[in-house]
């Protein structure tokens, strides 16, 4: 069997790893840091556990959910979520997953928009994901709110209520995300609705990456730690022969998968990796954005925090949070996980400055005292930001196998079926990968990774029919109420 170089230790790197050793492959794994897990990881400051940022596992994590399963992860699920506005705490408006009528019906007359346009909210979603889109299509390569200004029925407060949802679930404004992605990403979502989001029963890194990463060294793959790579070397041939890392030490391979983030891999498509294969370079075409995560460690329990996930309705930083202390063990007072979507704004200040601001709104929210704060620690993550699916990104995206053939690429920003940077994405590339090295080096072949369903475009299509002429009721009404009050629509 082939000797094979792993570059990069995140989900995407271990789970290729662990499928190629487990073929019968030599597998050598380099992982530039001190552990494994990359962004789905955890570390420990001052003996806080400080998470990379926390993350969500919709019942459309199919090929995540079967290695939690296979690791004996039971996660808890959630039906709901919940909005926030400025000083209404603790009351919050609820937004049950539409796994049922009485859960559609609780959304369209308990939401943050009047229940016409509810309406107009949850058909723009049937009304995208019935779109055929194709990444193929050049005509195709539109934003999310390009479809936005497309549909006859749309209103203001409906297209700002979308923008404000896409860009907390995925750090991408609508005007940049693609179209394609957005309709797959609803298409998965309607399908799978129950439960609508789950989350882990503790860390990151204690409850999923050490585990798996046990089955990795169990396979049969060696684990270097803190071996940073600098360069993949060519040799003027047309295979790579090896790679060099910071201290000098070349490592040869019969063949190489780079699973490195998107920034890191930019790197090695230099002169002559690009001389063999031009469309590498495309990767720099892709956008990034960071999605920060800050932890805020309480002395004490702040009473009437819901257990499941919080929207920041408004707000200049896309702010949500889970409360880990409902979620993980041994917790015994309230520590709130945040995300900020919307971090760019203070790329460019330093930490203490950024947590100011975030803290400044946060409070806006949320009654928090600086008495009552045991510890809060930033990830600001602008070194390691998140690949964004933006307007025309498919085609500038790696393949699992390129036209080096011994070089392979995987991770979430890599062509694969969920077409998000995600947790899922990650391991669906790794897969792709796996068995694209398999298929060319032998080996009993690697199971395709599983495709979350959709339902029937002519379902869809069926349904958005019918449901038109009370859409255009529902838009009458919202346009009469802008006319009587004389605002925009």
């Amino acid at each position: 069997m082939s000797r094979v170089v792993v570059v990069g230790g995140g989900l995407s790197g271990m789970i290729s790893a662990r499928e190629i050793a487990r073929r019968g492959h030599s597998v050598l794994l380099l992982e530039a840091s001190k552990r494994l897990g990359g962004k789905a990881g955890a570390d420990v400051k001052d003996g806080r556990i400080v998470e990379h940022g926390y993350h969500v596992f919709p019942a459309w994590y199919p090929n995540v959910r079967a290695l939690l399963s296979e690791l004996g992860v039971t996660l808890t699920d959630f039906d709901r979520y919940h909005y926030l506005d400025r000083g209404k705490f603790p009351e919050v408006i609820t937004v049950r997953g539409p796994a049922s009528v009485s859960a559609v019906l609780h959304d369209t007359f308990n939401g943050l928009l009047p229940w016409y346009e509810q309406v107009l909210f949850a058909y723009f979603t049937l009304d995208m994901v019935g779109r055929s889109l194709s990444e193929k299509r050049l005509l195709d390569r539109v934003s999310t709110i390009g479809l936005m200004r497309q549909a006859w029925y749309m209103t203001e407060r409906v297209a700002e209520l979308n923008q404000e949802n896409m860009l907390k679930a995925s750090a991408i404004p609508a005007y940049d995300m693609s179209a394609m992605t957005a309709k797959r990403i609803g298409g998965f979502w309607l399908r799978q609705a129950s439960p609508f989001l789950s989350v882990l029963p503790g860390d990151l890194q204690s409850t999923f990456i050490d585990p798996l990463a046990k089955t990795v060294t169990d396979a049969g793959v060696e684990v270097r730690l803190e071996q940073r790579v600098k360069s993949v070397e060519v040799d003027g041939g047309s295979l790579v022969t090896r790679v060099v890392l910071e201290d000098g030490t070349s490592i040869t391979a019969d063949a190489f998968i780079l699973a490195t983030p998107l920034e890191v891999t930019r790197a090695f498509v230099d002169g002559d990796v690009y001389r063999l294969d031009p469309s590498l370079g495309d990767i720099n075409d892709l956008e990034m954005r960071p999605m920060a995560a800050m932890q805020v460690k309480l002395r004490s329990t702040l009473p009437n925090v819901p257990r499941e996930h919080v929207f920041l309705h408004g707000g200049r930083y896309g702010l949500s949070f889970i409360d880990a202390a409902q979620a993980w063990p041994n917790q015994p007072t309230t520590n709130l996980c945040f995300i900020a979507s919307n971090y760019v704004p203070l790329m460019n200040v330093d930490d203490d400055a950024a947590k100011d601001a975030l803290m400044g709104e946060i409070r806006e929210y949320l009654p928090i005292p600086d008495t009552l704060i045991d510890a809060i620690d930033l990830n600001s993550n602008v070194a390691s930001q998140l690949f964004i699916n933006t307007i025309g990104a498919w085609p500038d995206r790696p393949a699992a196998t390129t036209k080096i053939a011994n070089l392979f690429v995987c991770g979430d920003y890599a062509q694969n079926s969920i077409d998000l940077a995600c947790m899922e994405g990650a391991v669906s590339s790794a897969l792709l990968t796996a068995a694209a090295l398999v298929r060319r080096y032998g080996g009993p072949p690697v199971p395709e990774p599983k495709v979350p369903p959709t339902f029937p475009r002519p379902l869809l299509l069926a349904l958005k029919a019918a449901l038109a002429p009370g859409v255009a009721l529902a838009s009458g009404l919202a346009r009469a109420r802008d006319l009587l009050r004389g605002t925009p629509p």
